[in-house]
């Protein structure tokens, strides 16, 4: 054991050590969800300082009223974000033959935002105002005034057996980078 605990100090840090500059961060779904049914949310982040929410409101009855409020926000991303190869990805038959109220949030990278809100409500209809989209903010980074080379790569992908053959609503949101923000923001007023 006593032999073993150098190597063990050894191999942590240089976990903690390691070079931001060249992370590789991948966040991955694989032939989950299959089948599901009434109300699924989903949050998956590699990297660091992301956020990421799914809200869900429902009402019903004679003068019912639904909302949703999430704010989010970053003061300030490190400082360099150059080098970082983030992947996103949905696979397989992830989230197929479902049905119902589905929200997912997947993302690599630094300083993600992500909201899926939904807010549900019988009674009077309703209009949808843009204070939603305002409930985002990321302060610039330090290094938005300039671009230095990058030898990284930044993708998501979604296959194609992946949410086949789903009825009811689907709120995705999928990033990597840097910085990103993404709303889902859905109002349904039901009136008789």
């Amino acid at each position: 054991m006593r032999q073993l605990l150098p190597l063990l100090v050894w191999a942590f840090s240089s976990l903690l050590w390691a070079d931001p500059a060249n992370q590789q961060l991948a966040a991955q779904i694989d032939a989950s969800g299959q089948a599901y049914q009434g109300n699924l949310m989903f949050n998956q982040a590699a990297g660091s300082s992301q956020q990421q929410a799914n809200a869900r409101a429902i009402a019903v009855g004679d003068n019912a009223g639904a909302s949703t409020r999430v704010e989010q926000l970053i003061e300030q991303l490190p400082p360099s974000q150059s080098g970082i190869t983030a992947s996103a990805r949905i696979g397989g038959n992830s989230f197929s033959q479902g049905s119902g109220l589905l929200g997912i949030n997947q993302s690599a990278g630094i300083g993600n935002q992500q909201i899926n809100a939904l807010r549900m409500a019988s009674g009077l209809p309703e209009g949808l105002d843009d204070s939603a989209l305002a409930q985002q903010s990321v302060a610039p980074s330090t290094t938005s005034g300039t671009v230095e080379p990058q030898s990284s790569e930044r993708f998501v992908a979604i296959d194609e057996g992946a949410f086949g053959s789903s009825r009811g609503v689907v709120q995705l949101n999928q990033s990597a980078g840097v910085g990103n923000r993404s709303i889902n923001n859905l109002a349904i007023r039901v009136a008789e």
